[in-house]
């Protein structure tokens, strides 16, 4: 017979073991509920994030990396259905939220963006939107973060197509400024931009400076403005083209909403996105 001191022992040994283990798989189970721990498209054994070695993961996902300066640079991914079956690499659409958004809340308005993929008209994209921690502007310390550490890292980190001509940029309300301001600041880095009723500098003569960087051939920046934002959109585009620079835009007589103006591309039959996924592979 076993004596009762050594009995409760052995009792109370189990059940701090029991409470251990069951500690343990809680926090896994809530950690596997999250962002994947390493990049999709490898595992933690790889050499290399980009391979075909993952079968399978989270398809759309906010994550973040940390900066040159120490601090965190979040952004968010939403992957193509095939990502893990097919072992192929796909074009990067970067998407700007607007003023009060973040890459998380903005990503579920980009994915709005698939409907050109399923209609066949644009290649399939991997989305990734940036924070630009609600009202940054994409300027700043938000500018060198996008494109000098943002992009370099999402090529690196997943199974996309390399350089310049395989990146497409689209912009919103305060993002819509930001995406013209980098399409003529940075014209070597995008393939194509769309700029979409962009909260444009109340100072227009500001987007000069980069002027001299833009070419007078056909820039790869299309403009739309709506209710809200159109006569501030159209001051930088009359100035621009007293400049002998002309993009193409358009006026639409539509609310402030992303949804809307993507919607309004879809009944028009996509002829943005077409001429944005037309773009892809050429030199910018």
């Amino acid at each position: 017979m076993v004596p009762r001191r050594t009995a409760a022992l052995v009792a109370i040994g189990i059940v701090v073991v029991a409470g251990v283990v069951g500690t343990f798989v809680l926090v896994s189970s809530l950690r596997g509920a999250g962002p994947p721990s390493t990049p999709p498209g490898g595992s933690s054994g790889d050499d290399d994030p980009r391979s075909c070695a993952a079968t399978a993961g989270s398809s759309r996902f906010d994550t973040e990396f940390t900066g040159a300066d120490g601090q965190p640079i979040p952004y968010s991914v939403s992957l193509p259905a095939d990502y893990y079956t097919e072992c192929r690499e796909y074009p990067v659409l970067f998407a700007l939220h607007g003023r009060d958004q973040s890459n998380a809340t903005f990503l579920p308005q980009a994915e709005e963006l698939r409907g050109a993929v399923d209609a066949g008209v644009l290649d399939d994209v991997v989305i990734v939107t940036p924070d630009s921690d609600l009202d940054g502007r994409w300027e700043g310390q938000y500018d060198t973060a996008f494109i000098d550490e943002l992009i370099p890292h999402v090529e690196q980190t997943y199974r996309v197509q390399t350089g310049s001509a395989h990146r497409l940029l689209v912009g919103w309300s305060m993002g819509g400024h930001g995406a013209f301001r980098f399409g003529i600041q940075h014209p070597e880095v995008f393939a194509a931009v769309w700029a979409v009723d962009g909260a444009m500098s109340r100072e227009p003569a500001e987007y000069l400076e980069f002027l001299d960087r833009v070419g007078t051939d056909e820039p790869k920046i299309i403009s739309v403005g709506g209710n809200l934002n159109g006569d501030r959109v159209e001051q930088v585009i009359d100035l621009f083209a007293k400049q002998g620079v002309t993009f193409p835009y358009e006026r639409l007589p539509l609310d402030h909403e992303f949804t809307l103006f993507v919607q309004a591309d879809r009944d028009a039959g996509w002829p943005t996105m077409t001429w944005m996924d037309a773009q892809l592979g050429q030199t910018p």
